[in-house]
């Protein structure tokens, strides 16, 4: 057969889309967040964004974030962490 696995981690889908982006883009997720930490790292390590957020959706705007690629470390109120990338253009 073919078709498209859809990895879950923790029971919890992470959808960001659209990315690349060059304005904004959104978070999805599959269940309701409470108290989950968004950092938003470039490629040296240095921290760009730290967003505390609630709920199931989460718009992040470019900002004075340049291009490039950053990674997106995602942290629940149970502290289990999800790291993603995303590239801004």
């Amino acid at each position: 057969g073919t078709g498209i696995y859809n990895l879950q981690v923790d029971n919890n889908s992470i959808i960001i889309y659209p990315n690349p982006f060059t304005s904004q883009t959104t978070i999805t997720f599959s269940e309701e967040q409470k108290n989950t930490t968004i950092k938003i790292i470039d490629l040296l390590g240095c921290v760009v964004k730290t967003i505390t957020f609630t709920g199931t959706q989460l718009t992040i705007e470019k900002g004075e974030m340049n291009d490039g690629i950053y990674f997106l470390q995602i942290i629940d109120g149970n502290k289990q962490v999800v790291n993603r990338k995303i590239v801004v253009q």
